[in-house]
């Protein structure tokens, strides 16, 4: 069974960011495990995402799960945060992302050079976004159902990526599509999937407004979600492998 911690995550300007961290239940083999970076959805850091990081954890991974809500005050951070899905050009939450992945890449159980990033709906985007600026160590990046970066971001940089989108998802049409052209034109090895059947979040579940009010057009796909897992895992463990 993997472990959980808290831990404080220092950031540029002297503020930090709540985190979730979940490590594999064996020692560090030598090297380093690989890192997982698993950016939320909109909703936050809800019993899903925590569901993702374990699932990494018990593959031998160390997961951290940034809470993007947290470095600063709630409503300044929700602004900055919807700002920047707007715009889907690398701003203030990507910086602050891109010090959570060297964080995570200089553990002393981590490799360094082996780490990745996963995310879903707005964590999807902000997963695509980080990439793009290709901090060290960033090997793969899994962009799920997240909106691809504006025309003008540049994505030569940007590691291998795996993105999975639904056919069904009214809110992202041709998006999958759209992105692994992009992909393939900037010389960035990928693989992106649309799944038959799927809508919005088929990988994470139903959603809630207030808890209780089903958010249309969201949906937990079974058939989709067991298609994407096994390639998610496969395309990221191929990236972080050992080298040598």
């Amino acid at each position: 069974m993997s472990s959980t911690t808290d831990a404080a995550v220092p950031l540029p300007g002297d503020r930090s960011m709540r985190a979730t961290v979940v490590l594999p239940d064996s020692e560090a083999p030598a090297g380093g495990w690989p890192g997982v970076l698993v950016v939320h959805e909109v909703f936050g850091v809800t019993p899903e995402i925590t569901a993702v990081a374990t699932m990494f954890a018990d593959r031998g991974w160390v997961a951290v799960v940034p809470d993007l809500v947290s470095a600063g005050s709630r409503m300044a951070c929700l602004l900055r945060t919807a700002k920047e899905m707007v715009a889907r050009r690398p701003g203030p939450v990507i910086d602050d992302l891109v010090a959570v992945q060297r964080w995570l890449a200089a553990r002393d159980d981590v490799a360094a050079d082996r780490t990745t990033a996963i995310g879903f709906c707005m964590g999807g985007q902000f997963a695509l976004l980080l990439g793009t600026l290709a901090p060290d160590g960033l090997a793969a990046v899994s962009a799920n159902y997240g909106q691809p970066p504006a025309d003008d971001v540049d994505l030569t940089r940007c590691p291998p990526v795996i993105a999975s989108y639904g056919e069904r998802d009214r809110s992202l049409p041709g998006a999958g599509p759209a992105l692994q052209a992009r992909l393939t034109a900037a010389g960035v090895a990928n693989e992106v999937h649309t799944y038959p059947g799927a809508a919005h979040s088929f990988l994470t579940g139903d959603h809630r407004l207030l808890g209780f009010v089903p958010l249309p057009g969201t949906r937990y796909t079974a058939s989709a979600a067991e298609q994407a897992w096994p390639r998610i895992f496969a395309f990221l463990e191929e990236h972080t492998a050992p080298h040598g």
